[in-house]
């Protein structure tokens, strides 16, 4: 039995503590939620995506194993991307933007401006469900724009592997993704994460990545400083210290050992 940190898996795993049947949950931010906690007191292991030690310390440190999280299949297997002849035609820098499934309103505004206001630059831009039919006009308009409301696994990873900024929300694997790509970003995360979740994952993503990472909190998110921000990373090299991308088998060969 495996867990991935949601609230209905807790009644399963102590089912199973019971059944002596093996179990593991996996936490792949930086804090520890209550299904978490509850759960580490019958799973056999915990898998934990950070070695960080306050997280380590709230939990039964004989059962943590640190794993890491699992990434995207396609970024180390990159398929024929519906994107690629699109992204081969465009010669500015590209600006991708994406703020999960739902997409961010506020986000979206502050794009529409910018993006008529820096022509140097190519913004695709993931706007999700409800703003899309309104930012799908702007493509009519402007020749340095491209949106959708949803983006596929495998142009997701192609994009992420060919922009030259990101502009995202925090979550974790978003975040762990930029890191192993060595990619540069602007993070902007949710004020209202559990256990201010996104901030920390930002704040892992800036201590791998200083000179490409800068997090913009909600109240400091502008046209005018995101701007200012998007010009600056631009014109930056990537560090040298980028990381071999390997596909990682820990949780798989955990999972593997207990069985």
């Amino acid at each position: 039995m495996v867990s991935f940190g949601g609230y209905v898996s807790v009644p399963v795993i102590i089912s199973s503590f019971f059944k002596k049947i093996p179990s593991i949950t996996h936490e792949q931010t930086l804090t520890n939620s209550l299904t978490t906690k509850i759960n580490s007191k019958f799973v056999t292991k915990i898998a934990l995506s950070f070695d960080h030690k306050n997280q380590i310390d709230q939990l039964p440190q004989s059962k943590v194993v640190v794993t890491g999280n699992l990434l995207r299949y396609q970024l180390f297997h990159p398929k024929i991307s519906s994107l690629t002849k699109k992204i081969k035609t465009i010669s500015q820098k590209i600006v991708f933007i994406t703020a999960g499934n739902q997409g961010s309103h506020s986000i979206n505004l502050i794009i529409k401006k910018i993006s008529q206001e820096m022509p140097e630059y190519f913004f695709i831009h993931q706007t999700g469900n409800n703003d899309f039919p309104e930012f799908k006009k702007l493509e009519k308009f402007q020749n340095n724009y491209l949106c959708f409301d949803y983006i596929n696994t495998n142009d997701f990873g192609f994009l992420l592997k060919n922009s030259n900024l990101i502009i995202s929300r925090a979550g974790a694997n978003t975040c762990q993704e930029i890191a192993a790509l060595n990619q540069k970003s602007i993070l902007v995360p949710l004020l209202v994460s559990q256990q201010d979740e996104q901030l920390l994952n930002a704040k892992w993503v800036k201590s791998i990545l200083p000179q490409q990472t800068e997090i913009l909190l909600q109240n400091q998110l502008s046209s005018k400083n995101l701007s200012k921000i998007i010009k600056k990373l631009i014109i930056k090299d990537n560090q040298s210290n980028q990381k071999n991308i390997n596909i990682n088998y820990r949780l798989l060969n955990l999972i593997n050992e207990i069985i």
